[in-house]
């Protein structure tokens, strides 16, 4: 296992290029393609007037089309050439260098420390006291329970609980009722002098 973690590391000469080691094979990998972008440049900048080439300088640097040292070198010398051709320095456009070369804190880097207070940590319900509201939670549920089925029991709508005894006291009304047409019926048959002894429903049920 270490002999493959050995072997899977960059070797020195995969890391350089143009004289520079870098860090990783991917900015050494940036180099390379700096380092080409360098040849198609030199092949304009060497028939190039003086502000043409100007314009490739000031256009790489606008552009960021250089972003590994290798660039930079190149860049330092066509910087050199445009002086020495008499181009005013403080009509050149510095190379900016996009690395932190320091490990300090920038001003676009500072973040205010931010103070907070940690939340507390909840304590844990005493267990006696969790039971006792458990078995209050149930008392409650049992009352609420019992007082839904008195209602129903109580209630003259039909339900489920309470239809059978809806139903037999209507029916005792019924015959109550009945009994009390045929007293009267009775009556004023003996009234008019009509005698009749069927029992009342007699004949239904003969029929």
């Amino acid at each position: 296992m270490a002999d493959d973690i050995v072997n899977n590391r960059p070797t020195d000469e995969d890391l350089t290029v143009d004289g520079y080691t870098f860090l990783s094979v991917q900015d050494a990998e940036k180099a390379k393609l700096d380092k080409k972008k360098i040849e198609i440049l030199g092949q304009k900048v060497k028939s190039a007037k003086v502000s043409d080439m100007e314009a490739v300088y000031e256009k790489a640097i606008s552009n960021k089309i250089f972003a590994t040292p290798v660039g930079w070198e190149y860049l330092a010398k066509l910087r050199g050439k445009l002086l020495a051709e008499g181009v005013p320095e403080d009509e050149l456009t510095p190379i900016p260098v996009e690395v932190k070369i320091t490990n300090v804190q920038l001003p676009d880097e500072y973040h205010p420390e931010r103070y907070f207070t940690p939340p507390k940590k909840k304590q844990p319900m005493d267990k006696k006291l969790a039971m006792a509201l458990l078995i209050a939670m149930n008392i409650v549920l049992v009352a609420l329970v019992v007082t839904m089925f008195v209602i129903a029991a109580m209630s003259e709508t039909d339900n489920i609980i309470n239809y059978k005894q809806n139903v037999t006291n209507r029916f005792a009304e019924w015959e109550q009722s009945l009994k009390e047409r045929e007293k009267a019926v009775r009556i004023k048959e003996r009234d008019l002098n009509i005698q009749d002894d069927t029992e009342y429903g007699s004949e239904i049920d003969g029929d």
